[in-house]
């Protein structure tokens, strides 16, 4: 039971380490920086809030640049809206990371919890839930973000390539095999806006 709870915060973990990669390289095309000199200034931050706080201010600079408005005139509000879900799991992320859980066991079966008893905000946060499921769901959500992010890349490196939907973001409970599934299966590619 312990050695399926270390694999799913692993999981969560690596996932996240995942998505900022991907937010850094998103940062690079929006500041339209040369990628060595972009992620070089992403990692200088040592917080993954200050990072976000960086793509965010690049965005508002590239979004007073009328060129850049009037080619990708949806860019600024799905960037943000990205930006809003990430901030939204990094409480999340920061819960299944920080909080003590530990195996409980009792007549019938042993199971995952937070330890909320001293007072910890972020036990709290876990306390009555489905620990296992709960880690998924951030998994999932961290990947179909990170996804996202590449499309968003894409179409900002290249006018050709169509600007992406924003995906449906997995429900708590909902099982995912593929962390690819909200690309076009064919032929990779982001679906069009419609």
């Amino acid at each position: 039971m312990l050695t399926s709870y270390f694999l799913a915060l692993g999981r969560v973990a690596h996932s996240w380490n995942q998505l900022h990669e991907e937010l850094a390289k998103l940062f690079c095309v929006t500041a339209a920086l040369e990628e060595s000199t972009g992620i070089a200034l992403w990692h200088a931050l040592r917080s993954d809030r200050s990072q976000r706080d960086l793509l965010n201010a690049a965005l508002d600079a590239a979004g007073r640049d009328a060129r850049w408005s009037t080619r990708f005139p949806a860019a600024t509000d799905d960037i943000r809206w990205l930006l809003k879900q990430v901030n939204a799991l990094a409480e999340r992320r920061n819960d299944a990371v920080h909080a003590p859980c530990s195996v409980i066991t009792g007549e019938l079966k042993q199971e995952i919890a937070a330890i909320s008893h001293s007072g910890n905000p972020r036990a709290r946060n876990l306390r009555d839930k489905d620990i296992p499921a709960e880690f998924a769901w951030y998994e999932q959500t961290a990947d179909v973000l990170r996804q996202h992010a590449r499309e968003l890349q894409a179409a900002l490196a290249s006018a050709r390539d169509p600007w992406p939907e924003r995906p449906p973001l997995p429900t708590l409970g909902q099982r995912s095999d593929r962390p690819d599934q909200h690309r076009r299966a064919s032929t990779g590619l982001p679906r069009r806006r419609r």
